[in-house]
């Protein structure tokens, strides 16, 4: 009697998990399989709290588990210094705060080479800077430095017009940002000027000042040929942008396979998401597809367009070993935040301003370029921003940051920590599901994506391997992700209640089906075995 029990009992749970699966639908069975491996879930957490100080080490995370998504080099030539990270392992979750849904997502990948949060500037193996000039619009205000090598103290400016400056991508000079300055000498007035380079990007006259000895300028229309008229103008101490030479980032860099690096002179370590905007066929994100940056190009992608996160350990982490904080986007870790939150942005959590936080770098990526979105430009690549302002009062600082467009509205943090397995590095990004509305309407939400409960999004990831020399084009990437934001109602704790019910009243089955001589069996549970059979592939099994 008891062995007719125990099999009933059997019979009973087979048959109630039989239904469960069945009551979920034949198509969520089957996409379920077919998702899992290129899919990254975002589980709704309850009352979640980001901790960006120690990202990663919140309790929740632990209920999330790891999806492990391989990477690829994004130059795979012999001796080249791409693709050291093999997977990184990635987790994803969103929560609401005072009704404001926020995504959440953490990374994890093993170090290779060096650790330090001292990043150094790009430099080729033979010693030329990566990137030596910015990049910003074409204009009146791009000169020349003409100046002779065997003696780079005194040199003359003039104007350039448009169609002769270096332009990368349409419409954006490859140029330097120099300071030209009147000084009283014995009662005499001469020019000089500041910061300018050579090809190499590094500076001429040792970094001292250069004396001008002609001038030829064209201020938005008025020709100034004397530095006289140049102080009456009022345009002392202005800031003005020197053309790049015939040796420039990017196109003279495509050549190169390998960057210089050693123990104390290495670049950031970075993590990055990328997410699809649309513009690529729908069947390419199916098929071997990697997102990545075209060689010899400032950063164009090689199809569609999209928002791009970069997490850098410097100079916009979280670490107080990370001198440049936040580098170059005007914070401070004990001034006013410079940028306005409008009311039309709801954003409780206060992203950009939390204590222990990083900021990303967040651009807008098409086949032109990337642009980054607000904040001080000219930083290196083209600038999208507000439109109230021209590039020459950008230059010259004439402009109220928190007018421009926010930079800081996806709050980070990355360690890393020793474990049994080795040394890894956890970066956690945090954004509001909108941006509508984050600079005053003027347009930036239009460059990010905008996040929905229960839809699929496009994305991709990537990561540099700083101390190991890997920096701007040499990263490991990896090919197009699903993120799916599940609906709150159908979040993993609430989907367990049904299995839960169905376990415990699968041992009133068997006595239902004794007292019922098994016609419950074949009236209830026959259909949903039939359907599950025939979904899974075994639709000629006989019952």
């Amino acid at each position: 009697m008891a062995n007719g029990y125990t099999k009933l009992l059997v019979v009973g749970a087979i048959v109630v998990i039989a239904i469960l699966l069945a009551s979920y639908g034949a198509d969520f069975v089957l996409n379920s399989a077919a998702q899992a491996t290129s899919t990254v879930t975002a589980y709704y957490v309850p009352n979640a709290s980001p901790d960006l100080g120690n990202p990663g080490s919140e309790s929740f995370w632990s209920t999330i588990p790891w999806t492990s998504v391989p990477l690829v080099p994004t130059v795979p030539v012999p001796g080249g210094i791409s693709g050291h990270t093999h997977f990184v392992y990635v987790k994803a979750a969103w929560t609401y705060v005072d009704n404001v849904p926020y995504i959440m997502i953490l990374m994890k990948a093993r170090n290779h080479g060096y650790i330090s949060w001292m990043a150094c500037p790009e430099t080729t193996t033979t010693g030329k800077l990566w990137q030596p000039f910015s990049v910003e619009h074409a204009g009146w205000w791009v000169v020349n430095v003409s100046y002779k090598q065997s003696n780079e103290s005194v040199a003359s400016v003039n104007c350039i017009p448009v169609k002769d400056q270096i332009q990368y991508p349409p419409g954006e000079a490859l140029a330097n940002p120099i300071q030209i300055i009147a000084v009283n000498q014995s009662g005499k007035l001469v020019g000089e000027i500041l910061g300018a380079t050579g090809p190499g990007g590094h500076p001429l006259n040792g970094g001292n000042p250069i004396v001008i000895t002609s001038l030829d300028l064209n201020y938005s229309g008025h020709m100034i040929t004397s530095i006289s008229q140049f102080v009456k103008m009022g345009l002392n101490d202005t800031t003005w942008g020197q053309n790049a030479y015939n040796e420039f980032y990017p196109e003279d860099t495509a050549k190169y396979v390998t960057l210089f690096y050693n123990s104390s002179f290495m670049y950031p370590e970075r993590f990055a998401i990328l997410w699809s905007l649309g513009g690529a066929p729908s069947d390419w994100y199916q098929i071997a597809y990697t997102p990545h940056m075209m060689p010899g190009t400032s950063g164009a992608i090689s199809a569609g367009q999209d928002e791009l996160w970069v997490l850098n350990d410097n100079p916009r982490a979280n670490n107080t070993q990370d001198f440049g904080y936040p580098g170059l986007t005007l914070f401070s870790r004990n001034s006013t935040p410079p940028y306005a939150h409008y009311a039309a942005y709801n954003d409780p959590l206060n992203l950009g301003y939390l204590k222990d936080q990083g900021i990303i770098a967040d651009a807008y990526v098409n086949g032109s370029s990337i642009y980054y979105i607000g904040g001080v430009p000219f930083i290196g690549f083209p600038a999208l921003n507000t439109p109230q302002y021209n590039t020459w009062d950008l230059m010259n600082g004439m402009y109220n940051a928190s007018k421009l467009w926010n930079p800081s509205v996806v709050a980070t943090g990355i360690t890393y920590r020793q474990t049994q397995t080795g040394t890894y590095w956890y970066a956690e990004f945090v954004r509001t599901f909108s941006t509508v509305g984050v600079s005053g309407g003027q347009g930036e939400s239009h460059y990010q994506v905008q996040l929905s409960p229960g839809k699929t999004y496009h994305v991709a990831f990537a990561v540099f391997q700083g101390g190991a020399g890997e920096s701007v084009d040499f990263k490991s990437i990896s090919f197009w992700y699903n993120l799916y934001i599940e609906p709150a109602s159908s979040s993993s704790y609430v989907a367990m209640l049904p299995m839960l019910m169905g376990l415990l009243i699968a041992p009133m089955v068997p006595l239902s089906m004794k007292t019922l001589k098994y016609p419950l069996l074949r009236l209830v549970a026959l259909p949903f075995l039939k359907t599950f059979l025939k979904v899974s592939g075994h639709g000629k099994t006989k019952i």
